[in-house]
């Protein structure tokens, strides 16, 4: 089944949406989910709670890239779930901190208005970088993978990964300082 037609019984409100997603993508789902928390029963009622936003959010929400649209609900209940329940694996942890000092500070309601161009920003400069490098920094920061499993998934030593994210790191402190985020 292609995104669109999942997108379309969404829109049909049809009972075969849930399902047909599960199908579709309840492992990578799963998997995304399992990155972040460290309990099944967690993860369990995580998908359950991110396909209950899809049913909610579609319509009127119709999402380009289907895929990475429903990581993000997935990812983003996920981490919520970590805070709540103060039980998320300690590479999320370490990935903020090695991410924090590249970002401006602040979370304030003044904030919010540069957020989407502060994302937007990251996202131009994850584009302009290596396939690889670019693939590592994913697995880190977004993917919440430890240095050792990035390494893995890459094919790299730990030794090169650190080494590439850390100059990463450095290039987008710098290109957000040359745009006037930092």
């Amino acid at each position: 089944m292609t995104d669109a037609q999942l997108t379309a019984l969404f829109q049909a409100r049809s009972e075969e949406a849930v399902p047909a997603l599960a199908d579709q993508y309840g492992p990578y789902c799963r998997a995304v989910a399992a990155r972040l928390l460290s309990d099944p029963r967690d993860v369990d009622e995580c998908l359950n709670d991110s396909f209950l936003a899809v049913w909610r959010a579609i319509p009127p929400a119709c999402p380009e890239h289907f895929k990475g649209w429903l990581a993000a609900i997935v990812r983003n209940r996920a981490l919520a779930m970590g805070r709540e329940n103060s039980r998320r694996p300690p590479t999320v942890d370490e990935g903020a901190l090695e991410l924090a000092s590249c970002l401006p500070p602040g979370d304030g309601p003044e904030e919010e208005a540069g957020r989407r161009a502060l994302l937007d920003a990251i996202a131009r400069f994850l584009r302009a970088q290596p396939e690889g490098v670019r693939a590592a920094f994913l697995r880190r920061y977004w993917y919440g993978d430890s240095m050792e499993d990035a390494a893995r998934r890459l094919g790299w030593s730990v030794s090169k990964t650190k080494s590439a994210l850390f100059r990463a790191r450095n290039r987008l402190r710098e290109q957000l300082k040359k745009e006037g985020f930092l």
